[in-house]
């Protein structure tokens, strides 16, 4: 369109003088039309603004984990012998199998009784430590015919009820792969369970007496 004006106004430069002055006017026109529009194209293109929503994400991930961690930090100020009433070797796992999933050679869950020797406390909160390892026969070594590979291990916390000399079954899902959702492992050989407990609550109902039996 500015060409067109532009095109115009030389014809008119030759014809009247009347005209002419009309061209000229028009040229002027036309030039401080071009002079803008290289004065846009030269400013600084805005940069392309960085996506955050991973960092997003992952804040609000910290901020559900931190949340969890407060709930039982403020568990444990409110009743801090909870942590002491049932000693960790009076808890145990027994019985531990492990469920088989979907597709060949992966775990969906391990299932196991959870046993509470404590002659005077409930038990309503334990932390384990559940470690998976692959068991390969090894033929170049005949001491030691099978070789087991640590392939999966997973530490977590979980509530319960298991009365003082009492025991309930307890299953524990396998996580998967958070960024797949496919399982995290696939079993080439033979699986071998260890599930450990690594701390205990034992916290009381409120109202009743902190050194009293919970049952």
């Amino acid at each position: 369109m500015v060409w067109s004006f532009a095109a115009i106004a030389v014809l008119l430069l030759f014809a009247s003088p009347r005209m002419r002055s009309i061209g000229l006017t028009i040229l002027g026109g036309v030039f401080v039309i071009f002079l803008v529009i290289v004065l846009l194209n030269r400013r600084p293109v805005a940069p392309t603004p960085v996506s955050i929503a991973p960092m997003v994400n992952a804040g609000a991930a910290a901020r559900q984990f931190d949340f969890d961690k407060y709930q039982e930090d403020k568990k444990d100020r409110e009743d801090p012998e909870a942590k002491t009433r049932i000693a960790l070797s009076a808890v145990r796992f027994g019985q531990v199998q492990f469920v088989a999933g979907i597709e060949s050679g992966t775990i969906e869950s391990i299932r196991a009784r959870l046993y509470n020797d404590s002659p005077q406390y409930t038990l309503t909160d334990f932390t384990y430590y559940l470690e998976v390892k692959d068991c390969l026969p090894v033929k170049a070594d005949e001491r030691h015919p099978v070789e087991c590979t640590t392939v999966f291990d997973q530490r977590k916390a979980a509530s319960t009820t298991v009365p003082p000399n009492q025991a309930r079954d307890v299953m524990i899902e396998i996580a998967k792969d958070p960024a797949t959702g496919n399982p995290p492992f696939r079993l080439l050989g033979t699986p071998q369970i260890e599930l450990t407990p690594t701390a205990t609550r034992a916290y009381v109902t409120p109202g009743r007496a902190a050194a009293g039996p919970h049952r």
